[in-house]
C-alpha cells in the first residue's frame, strides 16, 4: 500500500488494523472435557471419559496380579463409562474365565454415543387436493370357452362363447 506524499498525489488512507480474535473465555465457563466436541462441528459425542488416576491404578493391580485384572485395566485406559463395572465384575467373577471373559468384551466393546449431530432431515407429504387419481382401464377378460355348463339351479345349459342356450325351454343346442 503506498501512503499519502504531497508528490504522489495519492488520498490518505488510513492503515488496516490487523484482526484479533477474542480472549479465551474464562477457566471458569470451560466445558466438560468429555463435552469438549462442538456440537455443530458433525462430531458424534460418546461417554468416553478422561479419568487417568483409575487407569494408573488399574495397571499397576494388573502387573501384580499378573494379568487377572486386565479387563479392567484396559476400560479404564479406553475411558469408557462402565470401567467400574468391567472392575467390579472382573473381581468378582474373573476367576470362571467366563466371567473374565465377558468383562474383556465389555472392556473392548464400543463406547455408547451421548450425543449424534442431527441432519437437517426435510419431510415431503404429497397431498392431492384435484380428487382422486384416475384409475387404469379395466382389462379385458376372455369369455370362457364353448361348453355345456351347470347353472344355479344344477341344469346344463351350453354356452357357444357369446350367448347361452337353453335346451329345456325349445332352445337348439349345438
Amino acid at each position: 500500500m503506498t501512503e499519502y506524499t504531497p508528490e504522489s498525489g495519492l488520498p490518505a488512507v488510513p492503515p488496516q488494523q490487523a484482526y484479533a480474535p477474542p480472549p479465551p473465555p474464562p477457566a471458569a465457563f470451560a466445558p466438560h472435557p468429555a463435552y469438549s466436541q462442538p456440537y455443530a462441528s458433525g462430531h458424534v459425542m460418546t461417554d468416553q471419559t478422561g479419568q487417568n488416576a483409575q487407569a494408573i491404578v488399574a495397571w499397576v493391580l494388573t502387573v501384580i496380579t499378573f494379568g487377572y485384572m486386565l479387563p479392567w485395566a484396559i476400560a479404564a485406559s479406553r475411558g469408557k463409562s462402565n470401567a467400574g463395572a468391567v472392575g467390579l465384575l472382573n473381581l468378582l467373577l474373573g476367576w470362571t474365565f467366563v466371567g473374565w471373559i465377558v468383562a474383556l468384551v465389555m472392556a473392548c466393546g464400543p463406547h455408547q454415543v451421548a450425543f449424534a449431530p442431527v441432519t437437517n432431515s426435510t419431510v415431503v407429504i404429497a397431498q392431492n387436493f384435484a380428487g382422486p387419481a384416475p384409475m387404469a382401464p379395466p382389462v379385458p377378460q376372455s369369455p370362457p370357452p364353448a361348453g355345456w355348463y351347470p347353472d344355479a339351479t344344477g341344469v346344463q345349459r351350453y354356452w357357444d362363447g357369446a350367448r347361452w342356450f337353453d335346451p329345456t325351454a325349445g332352445g337348439n343346442a349345438p
